[in-house]
């Protein structure tokens, strides 16, 4: 039998083996390749952050902060040992700012930067690091308030409606920062400016300005603001003047008051409001008098004015005079019996006994009417709607009418006692 020879040849007839054996190569050439690298042409890592670290006195003691720097991330460089090189995670490195520690008052500082290196790392590898330094501005930290000035708020306004002062989401905001540039700021201002006259109610939203005491506008760069920009309403409102219009109770049914007897001073005012609500308005309608207080000697009243809902005064004036020309009224006190006394609205089951059997009254009116009254005219009566279930001795008001004298009134106020109990069957 004639001995086969061994031929490494026919190995690279082998799919498999081929397969394995030029993976094997690759590996090599990858490690060979990766040596030479490393040696001759840097591992760059960019966007590696860069920290600016003040003390823990400077910060919490002497309340300094870094308010600027002129990077935020360097490009580092790495050259050497190809393992270490490249078993380094970019994610785990930050450049920090050599010396920032030992900085204990406000200052411009250049200060070199330096790598931080994980200490896992094991290998030698040199680093690079671009740009060499970082410019940093330190200054004390501050915050103040300040009221925001409108006064660069540009509009005009139609003749025919009322602008009301603009009013702001915020009146006032914080800024903090270096303190250098907070002594700066004089003036926090809202600046805008409407070209059309305004009809119609106006809101937007603008951004703050800062002023130095000398006018020039400061920069927001280092600041924080707690409120950067605001809202500004601008209310816009109907003019519209309206009379002023009296009302009464009490009022005699037969007296006429359309006839010059009624004076307010003044007789209108100008209003502003919804153009909905002003639309439908002619008069004001003044707080009512009541009869019971009116009479030849006491004829003047001081009557507030009231507004519809969502309405201002433009007039500012707040009370109207009313006046009754009372010439050729008197007023004359009668003596009331116990038979001009009348309960009305008693409950079905209920009986009434009016304890009081005289009262003396004054009435007022025209002197002709009053002169023709007879005691027997005047009625008083005692109105129990709303006391259904009462039953005992009450005091209530009453109420005093005068027949054949519709121009006549009671002057003041009057009460009655009445005893009430239920029906005996």
């Amino acid at each position: 039998m004639k001995e086969k020879k061994f031929s490494i040849g026919e190995f690279f007839y082998n799919d498999r083996f081929v397969l394995v054996f030029s993976v094997f190569i690759a590996v090599i050439a990858w490690f060979i390749v990766s040596s030479i690298n490393t040696q001759e042409r840097p591992r760059e890592i960019s966007d590696v952050p860069v920290v600016v670290t003040l003390s823990d006195e400077a910060t919490q003691e002497m309340n300094l902060r870094v308010f600027s720097q002129s990077v935020t991330s360097a490009t580092v460089s790495l050259t050497g040992d190809s393992v270490a090189v490249r078993s380094i995670d970019p994610s785990e490195l930050r450049v920090v700012a050599e010396q920032a520690s030992s900085i204990t008052q406000p200052t411009s500082a250049q200060l070199r930067l330096r790598l931080e290196r994980p200490s896992q790392v094991l290998g030698d590898y040199e680093v690079q690091i671009d740009p060499e330094y970082v410019f940093v501005e330190v200054d004390y930290y501050q915050d103040a308030t300040f009221q925001i000035n409108t006064d660069g708020i540009k509009y005009k306004a139609d003749d025919s409606y009322v602008v009301s002062e603009p009013s702001l989401s915020v009146n006032e905001v914080t800024i903090s920062g270096p303190q250098k540039e907070i002594d700066r700021i004089s003036r926090v201002c809202v600046e805008y400016e409407i070209d059309t006259p305004l009809i119609s109610t106006q809101t937007f939203t603008t951004n703050l300005v800062l002023y130095d005491r000398y006018g020039n506008q400061l920069s927001k760069d280092n600041l924080t603001i707690s409120d950067d920009e605001v809202e500004v309403t601008i209310s816009v409102r109907s003019r519209q003047t309206l009379t002023l219009e009296p009302t009464f109770q009490n009022k005699p049914s037969g007296l006429n008051l359309n006839s010059g007897i009624v004076q307010v001073d003044p007789e209108s005012i100008q209003i502003a409001g919804p153009e909905d609500v002003l639309s439908n308005l002619t008069t004001i309608s003044l707080e009512p008098i009541d009869f019971a207080e009116v009479s030849p000697a006491n004829n003047t009243f001081d009557v507030a004015i009231s507004l519809p809902a969502g309405c201002s005064n433009i007039s500012m004036i707040y009370e109207a005079q009313v006046t009754l020309d009372l010439d050729g009224f008197v007023a004359q006190q009668f003596t009331i019996t116990g038979e001009n006394f009348e309960v009305v609205n008693l409950a079905a089951n209920k009986t009434s006994d009016v304890y009081t059997q005289s009262m003396v009254v004054t009435l007022v009116g025209p002197q002709a009417q009053i002169e023709n009254i007879q005691p027997e005219d005047i009625v008083v009566e005692i109105n129990m709607a709303g006391r259904e279930t009462f039953t005992g001795h009450i005091e209530m008001p009453v109420q005093i009418s005068v027949q054949n004298a519709s121009s006549v009134w009671a002057y003041g106020e009057y009460l009655a006692n009445v005893n009430i109990q239920e029906k005996v069957d």
